[in-house]
């Protein structure tokens, strides 16, 4: 079973409330010892998040569109018809960022899932109160050769997540992922999204350094952090004008930005913090 299908099943279980959540008290055992390092990092499906992009970029001193096109694959997802990036090399086979000895090259700017692992962690948006996700933390299924649960380090769910700066990926992947939970329920986005909206939707997700330079917002003056989050919000309100002019959402049948210009107008206010 691949880590989408584990993904799925572990939704699935969330929607119908039989997902068990561990507590932060709960304890486990685990550390990565040498004689399976890096095991893990081999034909695994590795899909990132815009921070995690981000992230990963400015460690390596490069912009967001020169690492999705240097180590990543960027298309349209098939269920949720959303752009996604996935590490290209650790699908096929070791990660582009797997050292000879089974260390990881960015440790320090690792992704998300990484960084979680060996615990993993689903999101629902309930319809009754979607700005409060519901989360459920779970131990991932064991991957065979990995000697992680059997070392002596003992942590509490809490410890991991506070170790790992997941706190603050969760915060941020989740405004992400309201927004997608937003375009696909209240936009009925898989209806119209299609590659070439994926592409205009690029800077926002992958690439702030276009915006940036477009608007005249260097890193000085504005944070990463606070960007990211002036990004989501501007390409909430662009894909909600988007779906209007189509006839989808909550804005279908008024008056509505047409054409490109217009709209990086409509959302430029957003991305300088002057809303």
């Amino acid at each position: 079973m691949s880590l989408s299908d584990i993904h799925r099943e572990y939704q699935k279980m969330l929607a119908n409330d039989t997902l068990q959540n561990l507590p932060k008290d709960h304890v486990f055992r685990f550390a990565c010892p040498s004689t399976c390092m890096g095991l893990c990092c081999k034909r695994i499906e590795i899909f990132l998040d815009p921070w995690d992009v981000e992230t990963l970029a400015r460690h390596l001193g490069i912009t967001g569109r020169e690492f999705i096109a240097e180590y990543c694959t960027y298309g349209l997802g098939a269920e949720w018809r959303w752009p996604f990036v996935q590490l290209r090399h650790a699908a096929d086979g070791p990660c582009a960022f797997l050292l000879e000895d089974g260390r990881c090259q960015v440790y320090p700017a690792r992704p998300r899932n990484c960084r979680a692992y060996p615990l993993g962690r689903a999101v629902r948006f309930r319809e009754d109160d979607p700005a409060q996700p519901e989360e459920r933390l779970f131990m991932l299924p064991r991957m065979d050769g990995c000697l992680g649960h059997r070392s002596a380090r003992r942590w509490t769910v809490g410890e991991w997540l506070t170790d790992s700066d997941l706190h603050r990926y969760h915060t941020l992947s989740d405004l992400h992922l309201a927004l997608v939970n937003y375009a696909a329920n209240e936009l009925r986005s898989r209806e119209w999204m299609h590659i070439s909206t994926a592409q205009m939707m690029l800077p926002f997700l992958y690439a702030p350094e276009i915006l940036r330079a477009r608007l005249g917002i260097p890193e000085t003056e504005v944070s990463h952090e606070e960007f990211y989050r002036r990004r989501m919000r501007a390409l909430r309100t662009l894909l909600t004008e988007v779906a209007a002019g189509l006839g989808y959402g909550p804005q279908a049948g008024t008056e509505y930005a047409a054409t490109a210009g217009s709209l990086m107008d409509r959302v430029r206010p957003i991305l300088a913090g002057v809303e």
